[in-house]
């Protein structure tokens, strides 16, 4: 189960992510979902169709972070970090959250991107 209250807090805290158990973003309101193995070029368009400069949505929720290797994990280092990719700005309110399968998947996460994550679940 999440912790709402605790996700809540990291909204405009900068350099910050939350990770929770694949099941339980359905119960984020608000949210645009991809799959953490999306390929650069994809993840590319999404940030200019989609996600630049939106102001309606609450979270962007990245699926299976524990399913990719460390060093596909470096984009998402970097979009944290810096609430942006390729040139493309997250709105300061819009939370990032990681899924895992369960509490051992966060040890997958690379430690690089796991000193930025509050644990939700």
């Amino acid at each position: 189960m999440i912790d709402k209250e605790l996700i809540e807090l990291q909204k405009g805290c900068s350099a910050t992510c939350v990770v929770i158990c694949n099941e339980d973003y359905k119960e984020l309101d608000s949210k645009v979902i991809i799959n953490a193995s999306i390929n650069d070029n994809e993840l590319h368009n999404y940030f200019k169709e989609k996600l630049s400069n939106e102001q309606e949505l609450n979270y962007f929720v990245i699926i299976g972070i524990d399913k990719i290797n460390e060093s596909e994990q470096n984009k998402y280092y970097q979009l944290v970090k810096d609430r942006e990719y390729s040139g493309y700005k997250l709105s300061k309110d819009m939370i990032i959250v990681f899924t895992v399968e369960n509490k051992e998947g966060l040890k997958k996460i690379s430690k690089e991107l796991y000193n930025f994550c509050v644990v939700a679940f």
